[in-house]
């Protein structure tokens, strides 16, 4: 069997093969006539060149990646795969999660502690997104733009022989890459995704600070959660550790794309085990301990109603605000009721009679409200 179909090449294009050249060393020969191949120059040496189709569609293409990556191995003194992973990176961010432990060296995990790692990494990036759009410690309810953001992020392909998971998204293409240029954009201009991913990637060098004691954890909560870890993310990074006492090992790299970063960087490499699991799990109690989300029974009166469509524009959310004393205070707290509770609302507004509330309120903002209502009746 050749060589080239032992290694997972797909991701690989003739775009991202250029994008690594010209940030390694080598510019394109515009000379070279030959309509089907690309052929670069080395800025040190001029005299070597090497070549490679211009079109994935062409018979030979992968057997010619492989080559091009033989070669490049040789001369930047890197591992097949290093190249591989580079190659793939150029318009693409990569969060990839290694998982070792007793029973992966022996070639097999549990299915149900696969399928939490799964679930875990897919929490991983949906409250990560949320964060991005509004950060706290603790996220009471996704948002449906979040969601939107997790169906741009792709299960990759993994190496043979490993139990890797590889979570892709594209943060640029050929057309629009210079809009992303980072000399000439603000942070602002950064692609969402690619926001998220750098999220985690913060997130996971914050734990690490913590597990080898430069920070403590209360200094950590107090701000880490504005562009770092939240509990949720916490609680999603904790499926990836089995429910049994073994040992493990996750070893994550996260690659950014060469069409943001405007160079070839190294992946940021870092390994979680059971220390660092036990701080995850002591973040995420910590983070709620010290935000006020808790149930409660409210009395009070309604002093605002109103119907406005929501974000994914399918539903209209029944909004009230509620006027009840907590904790010795008389607050206002926003809540969204079904259409059937929405009507007794609008009827207790317009007789001035009292309310009943029971649910969690989330204390955590400026604006109080409730995430959840589990009961509403008029007095």
């Amino acid at each position: 069997m050749n060589s080239y179909l032992l290694k997972n090449l797909s991701g690989i294009t003739s775009a991202s093969i250029e994008k690594y050249l010209l940030f390694t060393g080598w510019d394109r020969d515009d000379t070279f006539k030959n309509p089907r191949i690309w052929a670069f120059k080395n800025r040190l040496d001029p005299e070597f060149t090497i070549a490679v189709p211009a079109s994935e569609k062409a018979t030979d293409f992968y057997s010619r990646v492989y080559d091009l990556i033989q070669t490049l191995s040789i001369i930047n003194q890197k591992t097949e795969q290093e190249i591989i992973e580079a190659l793939k990176s150029a318009y693409t961010d990569r969060l990839q999660f290694r998982i070792i432990t007793e029973e992966s060296k022996k070639g097999k995990i549990p299915l149900d502690y696969a399928a939490h790692c799964l679930e875990g990494l897919k929490d991983l990036v949906l409250y990560a997104a949320c964060a991005e759009e509004n950060a706290k410690p603790v996220c009471a309810r996704t948002y449906n733009s979040a969601k939107r953001s997790l169906e741009r992020f792709q299960f990759g392909q993994t190496q043979i022989g490993s139990f890797i998971i590889n979570i892709d998204v594209q943060v640029a293409d050929e057309e629009n890459e210079q809009l992303y240029l980072m000399e000439a954009a603000s942070p602002l201009a950064e692609p969402p995704e690619h926001k998220i991913i750098k999220r985690i990637g913060t997130a996971i060098t914050q734990i690490d600070r913590v597990a080898k004691r430069q920070v403590k954890v209360g200094d950590l909560i107090e701000d880490a959660y504005e562009n770092g870890i939240t509990a949720n993310m916490c609680d999603a990074l904790s499926k990836l550790k089995p429910e049994s006492s073994e040992d493990i090992i996750v070893e994550t790299s996260i690659y950014y794309a060469e069409a943001i970063t405007q160079k070839v960087v190294p992946p940021q490499i870092c390994i979680l085990d059971n220390i660092h699991f036990a701080f995850i799990d002591e973040i995420s109690k910590r983070y709620k301990d010290c935000t006020l989300i808790e149930d409660v029974t409210l009395e009070g009166t309604i002093k605002m109603l109103s119907k406005n469509m929501a974000n994914d524009g399918d539903e209209v959310e029944n909004t009230v605000r509620l006027l009840a004393k907590v904790d010795g205070q008389m607050r206002s707290i926003i809540l969204h009721l079904s259409s059937d509770n929405h009507t007794l609302a609008c009827n207790a507004y317009r007789d001035d009679n009292e309310v009943r509330v029971s649910g969690t309120i989330d204390k955590s903002r400026k604006h109080w409200f409730f995430t959840i209502v589990s009961e509403f009746t008029v007095i």
